[in-house]
């Protein structure tokens, strides 16, 4: 029974994590901008790999296993994040209209305060 309703765990949240890296490659392709879709990608990665490793860790039955996993998502949360920044600085510096991407409209007000 125990193992059943761990199989059922694992297995929804390596599907969330499935789904959610599936919808952030959609996000990758639809986006224009080199930002938008570096933004996309490395947020969505960070969850996709948390859920993922949450299930592979409902999954694992030897504690090693659970360690060397909870490594792993450790890397990846510190690395994803890294590379995400330095590959934006790397745009602004040698893309020269990148700020024009990044303007947005100023948005109006009605008479009563709100949007």
């Amino acid at each position: 029974m125990i193992d059943s309703v761990r199989f059922v765990i694992a297995a929804l949240l390596s599907l969330f994590g499935l789904v959610s890296i599936l919808l952030a490659t959609l996000g990758v392709f639809r986006f224009k901008f080199v930002m938008n879709r570096l933004h996309c990608a490395a947020i969505i990665d960070t969850l996709g790999a948390l859920l993922i490793i949450a299930g592979l860790l409902f999954a694992a039955q030897a504690p090693v296993f659970f360690w060397k996993l909870l490594v792993v998502l450790l890397f990846l949360w510190v690395g994803s994040p890294v590379a995400s920044h330095l590959l934006s600085r790397m745009v602004l510096a040698t893309e020269p209209d990148a700020a024009s991407h990044m303007e947005h409209d100023e948005v109006k007000e009605d008479e009563d305060g709100l949007l």
